[in-house]
């Protein structure tokens, strides 16, 4: 046991997963005492992410704006009176969801983006508005309908205050829509040390499905929707073994069910 205390409920009794990574055992979540903010520059979206991924971030357009569309038609069936909607994409990125939503016909598009280059690129190829500034530092009394952040909130250094925040920011009847890392999946289940050795520096919280659902009741929304956004049962069983073709029948079902997965979509109503 440690001292450390969880960034959610401030509880400092808690199981030590590495020299870094605790779990709260009151929240069902994984965080990170040694946080460090990296610099979101072009080399972030350019080389470091083409080390990851075998493209860049610009180059990796067509794959990032479908997922968008689908992701925008999962939040359109939340929204009673789809009418004038206004977005605001927090952690926008080069805009490839916004332009998503540009292109749907949604006319009112905001973006939240630290990085200089990210932003300018949104603003020169698809002529939205982005503001270049970290969420924390944002103060505003501006509403939307939708808010979103796909892979953010993990990086933010108090959480908390930035889900609150957001749910300040919507309109009653809004919906918030978000992507983060869970450990309820198989690469933490069944490959911890690799989990951990592989655990990225900037990510202060790691979510459960659980977990993520409690936080944002807590918060006050009403209607909360969790979809699984990474599929893979080689990561159990290997796809050569005689055992994967039962197995992956079960293990679908599994993951639709539980919503285990290595990565979650989550989708909020106020």
């Amino acid at each position: 046991m440690s001292l450390e205390s969880c960034p959610i409920c401030k509880i400092n009794s808690n199981i030590r997963i590495s020299a870094d990574l605790y779990k709260c055992s009151l929240c069902n979540l994984i965080f990170n005492i040694n946080f460090k903010s990296l610099s979101y520059n072009r080399d972030y979206f350019i080389t470091e992410y083409e080390s990851q991924y075998g493209k860049t971030y610009i180059d990796d357009f067509e794959n990032i704006y479908g997922s968008s569309k689908v992701r925008l038609k999962k939040i359109l069936k939340l929204i009673e009176n789809k009418n004038d909607l206004s977005i605001l994409d927090i952690g926008s990125a080069a805009g490839f969801f916004l332009k998503a939503a540009k292109d749907y016909g949604i006319k009112k598009l905001k973006g939240i983006e630290i990085s200089h280059f990210a932003s300018e690129y949104c603003k020169t190829n698809f002529f939205i508005d982005i503001i270049v500034s970290s969420f924390e530092d944002i103060e505003t009394d501006e509403k939307f309908d939708i808010i979103t952040s796909w892979f953010f909130i993990e990086h933010l250094p108090e959480p908390l205050d930035g889900l609150k925040k957001i749910y300040n920011m919507l309109n009653k009847g809004g919906v918030f829509a978000m992507s983060v890392p869970s450990f309820f999946g198989p690469m933490f289940c069944f490959s911890k040390n690799q989990w951990i050795a592989s655990h990225p520096k900037d990510h202060t919280i790691d979510l459960s499905p659980c977990s993520a659902k409690k936080i944002l009741k807590t918060i006050g929304f009403k209607k909360i929707k969790i979809k699984i956004c990474g599929y893979h049962p080689e990561r159990v069983v290997r796809r050569d073994s005689i055992f994967f073709r039962p197995f992956e029948a079960l293990y679908r079902l599994f993951s639709y069910i539980t919503k285990f997965s290595d990565t979650i979509e989550i989708y909020a109503v106020k």
